[in-house]
């Protein structure tokens, strides 16, 4: 069944990006702006390195590393960081050619200065720009994931969305829907080695695509002790949900079985609407401390 196409989480291309952007998502600005911090400076020190080699002039290997300072600035500030640090550098460079200037005129390095001015400027303002840039899309990449990293389904925030959209759907046509929640004891998933709990999860992600009708959608989250899956069945009564449900969980067993997983126990409940509110209510606020867990680092 290729049900991921109608979702838009399949496994393809399409699947690939979405996944990355999940992942920068989930880094966050302020986990990306310390990858590239080191980065930055790495590349800064083997450019500082190549410089005293050649034995080039102490002054201009102190005025390249001035760009490190602004390069702090404008990730931790964005724009006004990055043009404060070249201000700050063309002031210290003016003050680190004094001595030159006052020896022999400022004239013979006006345009020296000058070019040090504008490659800090543009350095601090087309930095500065480009973190402003990143940090904004990664707080929208945030605000609309809704995949699931570990398994490629969907995720809690996108499980909230829809069940709401069904419910308004339900009230509006009057018909029923039901909910499959199941449970699955993380302990033996953890116990696996890293890749192969790793590999496992994504496969289980694809059986779970795999496994249900077109209209459905399933979604999971794992909250430290358990992994959770849900899927959203339209139209669908809580007899003919209950004949899903047991079908899924033996499934689930027995993949989980061949997959050096056999002691996870795996638990199940339905819930049908109109009628099961409550339990409705108590499954999504289990979901909802999963979202908030997933989406809880700090975008500064």
């Amino acid at each position: 069944m290729v049900s991921q196409q109608r979702t838009g989480l399949g496994y393809c291309p399409a699947m690939a990006t979405q996944d990355l952007s999940a992942r920068l998502a989930r880094m966050g600005y302020a986990r990306a702006r310390l990858m590239l911090s080191l980065v930055g400076l790495a590349i800064l020190a083997v450019l500082i390195a190549v410089l005293l080699v050649r034995s080039v002039d102490t002054t201009e290997v102190v005025a390249t590393l001035l760009f490190a300072p602004i390069f702090l600035l404008l990730l931790w500030f964005r724009l006004p960081g990055g043009l404060i640090g070249a201000a700050a550098a063309t002031g210290v460079y003016v003050v680190l050619r004094a001595d030159a200037i006052d020896a022999v005129g400022w004239g013979q390095f006006s345009a020296l200065i000058v070019t040090r001015a504008i490659a800090y400027f543009l350095f601090g303002a087309v930095g500065g720009w480009a973190a402003g840039t990143l940090s904004m899309s990664l707080d929208k990449l945030d605000l609309y994931d809704q995949i699931d990293d570990l398994t490629g389904v969907n995720n809690a925030r996108f499980l909230l969305t829809d069940v709401d959209l069904e419910r308004a759907r339900s009230e509006r046509y009057q018909t029923v829907f039901s909910v499959s929640f199941l449970t699955i004891d993380a302990g033996p998933v953890n116990a696996l080695a890293a890749r192969k709990r790793k590999a496992l999860l994504r496969q289980l992600g694809a059986k779970l695509d795999d496994g249900i009708r077109t209209m459905d959608r399933v979604a999971h989250g794992y909250d430290g002790s358990c992994h959770r899956v849900a899927t959203i069945l339209p139209e669908t009564s809580g007899e003919g949900a209950r004949v899903f449900q047991v079908r899924l969980e033996e499934q689930i067993m027995l993949f989980l079985a061949d997959h050096g997983a056999a002691d996870a126990r795996v638990e199940g409940d339905i819930v049908t609407l109109p009628g099961d509110e409550a339990s409705l209510e108590r499954h999504l606020a289990e979901w909802q401390a999963i979202d908030q867990a997933e989406h809880a680092a700090p975008r500064t």
